[in-house]
């Protein structure tokens, strides 16, 4: 059994711990605005153009048929959002639109990921990328020229592939 001497003398030093823990905690309790600054959507005055910067094709995938296309954008978060009350946003968000050669279908991308794009003919194809807000609206586009080689035959072999049907 503990005396009473040692009751007090616990109480009494367990006295600041507390205080220090109370005034922590005020201290804590400040507002995300205090602590971090304004929301990072709020609207920004004056903000630069957006801009779609494409790379050119890696040379290695292109040699075996398959178009790798890095891209970035500056003034602009690629994200999966639509619609009109997303251009309100700021930063501006939208999302990129992928159009090979003249075809009618095109793609919307919206992963920030390069684009790859696979099963080309052999021979010089047109891609155009356009930077899109979040209602399509084009703002910055660029242009990549590619030639996808021809197929390299493959020595033809009797062994049977684990993965063969």
């Amino acid at each position: 059994m503990t005396s009473r001497t040692n009751q007090s003398r616990s109480w009494f030093l367990s006295g600041p711990v507390i205080l220090a823990c109370v005034v922590t905690a005020s201290a804590a309790a400040q507002t995300v605005r205090e602590n971090l600054g304004a929301v990072a959507v709020q609207p920004l005055r004056n903000e630069p153009p957006a801009k779609v910067v494409i790379d050119s094709p890696r040379a290695e995938p292109l040699s075996r048929g398959v178009v790798f296309i890095p891209y970035r954008t500056e003034n602009l978060h690629i994200v999966p959002v639509v619609g009109p009350a997303a251009l309100a946003v700021s930063p501006r968000i939208g999302h990129i639109h992928v159009m090979v050669d003249d075809a009618t279908w095109r793609l919307a991308d919206a992963s920030g990921i390069p684009v790859i794009i696979m099963g080309l003919a052999p021979g010089r194809h047109t891609i155009l990328i356009p930077l899109v807000n979040a209602n399509h609206y084009p703002i910055d586009q660029d242009t990549v020229q590619v030639t996808v080689p021809p197929a390299i035959p493959q020595p033809e072999t009797h062994e049977r592939s684990e993965f063969s049907l």
